[in-house]
């Protein structure tokens, strides 16, 4: 599958969902829910990305005591951002907004990875 069209699958789950970001082999791809205004500016969300990436990394520390890590979530007055981790080294990013059932978003995310994550092309 191509990552964009994962990125419309994911946003399709729920109106909920502001932003999308896929980061697989280095390269970062984003969509945003229709109708919705981002708070970063492309710039800002570039940094945003990249140190979520380090996060991401410095949680594989942790890998062998712990296991893989699953997801992150972060609760913001504006937003709620989720990161997954599926392949090692590959992350679905998320921003959300703060009046949902995360629950329920986070099992249908970790649901399209598990059936799409590993065959996702540019």
């Amino acid at each position: 599958m191509k990552i964009l069209e994962f990125c419309d699958l994911i946003l399709a789950t729920n109106k909920k969902i502001r932003y999308v970001g896929v980061y697989h082999d280095e390269k970062i791809y984003h969509k945003l829910q229709k109708n919705v205004k981002s708070h970063f500016t492309d710039e800002e969300n570039m940094i945003s990305v990249k140190t979520e990436v380090v996060r991401a990394s410095m949680r594989r520390y942790m890998v062998e005591k712990l296991g893989e890590p699953i997801f992150s979530i972060t609760m913001y007055p504006k937003v709620i951002m989720v990161t997954f981790h599926f392949m090692a080294t590959n992350l679905v990013l998320l921003s959300m907004e703060p009046n949902v059932n995360t629950d329920d978003i986070i099992n249908k995310i970790q649901n399209l990875i598990k059936t799409h994550g590993y065959s996702l092309v540019p």
